[in-house]
């Protein structure tokens, strides 16, 4: 299976919902940038979205099974096993590694308390409305 399919699909609902969790590793919500004016660096930056994480344990989310089944076109059961082995391959990794990617968006990492916390890629924007817009410098 493709490494970044289950997070694309992730940001995918994350652009309708706003909100997902994921068993066993938390909930990734938007949280929205408008956009702003740097006055010292005379700088206008575009509005984005970042994805915030929250760790806890939680319970499987159909929401997340149910878009994925309907994505890929296979069963509710077959997406929740898909879903289930790619949360264990991100668990596995971190034990390892302290750290593993999800997609282009980030990683997740294994933060000082010893808890699954997430790093947002600054280089990703998930918000469609400004897909392509960078900052303007004005003189």
């Amino acid at each position: 299976m493709n490494e970044n399919l289950i997070p694309d699909i992730i940001c995918e609902l994350l652009n309708r919902n706003k909100k997902v969790v994921i068993a066993g590793l938390g909930c990734f919500e938007i949280t929205h940038q408008s956009a702003s004016y740097d006055a010292e660096a005379k700088t206008l930056y575009p509005p984005i979205n970042f994805l915030y994480f929250k760790n806890f344990d939680a319970g499987q989310d159909d929401i997340l099974v149910k878009h994925i089944a309907k994505r890929l076109d296979i069963s509710e059961d077959n997406a929740l096993e898909k879903t289930l082995l790619w949360t264990d391959e991100i668990c596995i990794r971190l034990a390892e590694f302290q750290s593993a990617a999800f997609g282009k968006t980030g990683e997740f990492f294994i933060d000082s308390e010893g808890k699954i916390s997430f790093r947002f890629s600054d280089k990703t924007n998930i918000l469609k409305d400004s897909y392509g817009l960078t900052e303007i410098y004005l003189q």
